[in-house]
């Protein structure tokens, strides 16, 4: 390595450590351009990416060191499987896995790896057998007894996964990650005082202010900002707790949330500032602690629904503007019902949540529907040319504007399907075999949402099951 690449690593490493990710990311950009094949490099570009908040750029620098680096040493390969795992990359992962298995075959811990890959794919009962044979060979390995605690747990197999789950706290007491999982295996059984303690293991939002840590405290009229975490759909969720702040004495309650957000919020009467605009309170608390914290058990208030509502149906608001109007029906008489078939293109867990567009023709030939695409991303350029498409708004206030003025909304679990149950919009949504711990395992009603119905793949990967069940619900 030359001098130059040298002292471009050092200048970058310096940078990484003093939180200056833009100086860090030009840094390692430059010695990747000069080294390509590099996968330690590329790693270490990917991961100043990931700081910085560019979850896009992390999965494509390493797309392109699978596609075009030198993984050939099993060390290597499996470094780079770990990282494409974390970017979501499932399938790139588990091809970098398959090949330490081969040149290890009784190595553990890559075993385990491509049976975490192989679930991220979907295929926890492909999984399985690789978990259980690497859990044999490390009965006390507390990694594995944990990836195996999430097979079972994506097989539905809770009882299981909680036995894996004590195991692996025996083998390392207090480790956070598998606390959480108990959380999910918890939750997925239906909200819980216990569940709700242990979801406290995520990782939190801390604001960079002097307000104090909520726990349940006497809040005499004080300040609270309720911190923003995760995705929008969990931000739409969880509104429905933040109005009970003020019924413990809160007198002041700043709610952050995502930039797009804000409009939506703040016209709900909520102050509303976006994320990272931090600001001075007297008291903090991350919204999904809530339930927690407001000590509500197996309350998930779904009589407080619709507790958001769109600017248009507010009396104190003028109707949508241009762009957030539909024209006018082609058919009288038939329902106009949204369709969304895949989320956040970040988000691992699409690999087994987005609804394959191959099949959305099975959808709209369900009769008696005008079906209108709101998907956004470049996912909506696999609709059929046949599916109306809509110039969406830029904002969720826009989107709210749009959902009011539809019959009803098909979606997968996705932000939007969120909003939708919020504003009591009837809404169905189609769900993989073992979905997020949010909507259970069984049964078509929820009661995070009056509205909703639950349209669940009876077996693995089952989506043409779902489109039957959707027609016949929609028929009725």
């Amino acid at each position: 390595m030359t001098d130059d690449l040298l002292r471009w690593l050092e200048d970058g490493q310096q940078a990484l450590e003093n939180g200056r990710y833009a100086d860090a990311r030009d840094a390692f950009t430059r010695v990747h351009k000069q080294r390509p094949a590099d996968v330690s490099i590329a790693i270490a570009l990917a991961n100043v990416h990931r700081l910085s908040g560019d979850l896009s750029q992390v999965q494509r620098v390493l797309l392109r060191a699978h596609g075009e680096g030198d993984w050939s040493a099993p060390s290597t390969a499996f470094s780079l499987g770990s990282a494409l795992l974390d970017a979501g990359a499932a399938l790139e992962a588990a091809a970098c896995f398959q090949r330490v298995v081969k040149a290890m075959p009784n190595d553990a811990a890559a075993a385990g790896a491509l049976a975490g890959a192989r679930r991220a794919l979907g295929e926890a009962n492909v999984a399985w057998p690789l978990i259980e044979r690497a859990a044999r060979k490390a009965p006390s390995d507390p990694a594995l007894l944990l990836t195996a605690a999430q097979v079972r747990h994506d097989l539905a197999d809770f009882p299981a996964a909680l036995r894996f789950l004590d195991r692996a706290d025996m083998a390392r007491p207090g480790h956070r990650p598998t606390r959480l999982q108990r959380a999910y295996t918890t939750l997925i059984q239906g909200a819980s005082a216990e569940g709700w303690e242990l979801f406290d293991e995520r990782s939190l939002p801390v604001p960079l202010t002097t307000a104090l840590d909520w726990h349940g405290e006497p809040l005499g009229l004080g300040s609270v900002l309720v911190t923003a975490e995760q995705g929008i759909g969990d931000q739409f969720q969880f509104m429905r707790f933040v109005p009970m702040l003020r019924e413990r004495g809160a007198g002041r309650i700043v709610v952050e949330c995502h930039a797009d957000a804000v409009s939506l919020i703040s016209v709900n009467g909520f102050e509303a500032i976006a994320r990272g605009a931090n600001i001075e309170t007297d008291w903090h608390v991350p919204l999904l602690s809530l339930p927690h914290r407001l000590q509500l058990g197996p309350n998930v208030s779904g009589d407080r629904v619709p507790y958001l509502q769109a600017p248009s149906s507010l009396a104190s608001h003028s109707p949508p503007a241009s762009g957030e109007r539909f024209d006018g029906r082609a058919d009288r008489n038939a329902r106009r019902i949204g369709l969304v078939w895949a989320g956040n293109p970040s988000f691992p867990g699409r690999v087994t949540r987005d609804f394959p567009s191959a099949l959305l023709p099975s959808i709209l030939a369900i009769p008696g529907i005008e079906w209108t695409s709101l998907q956004f991303g470049e996912a909506g350029n696999a609709a059929p040319p046949e599916l109306r498409r809509e110039s969406l708004p830029r904002d969720w206030a826009g989107t709210a504007n749009l959902l009011t003025q539809l019959d009803g909304l098909v979606t997968t679990d996705t932000g939007i399907a969120h909003l939708a149950g919020a504003i009591g919009l009837p809404t169905w949504v189609l769900l993989q075999h073992v979905p997020d711990w949010r909507w259970g395992v069984r049964g078509e009603s929820t009661p995070w949402y009056p509205t909703m119905r639950l349209v669940r793949q009876t077996k693995w990967n089952d989506w043409r099951g779902v489109v039957g069940r959707l027609s016949e619900i929609l028929s009725a």
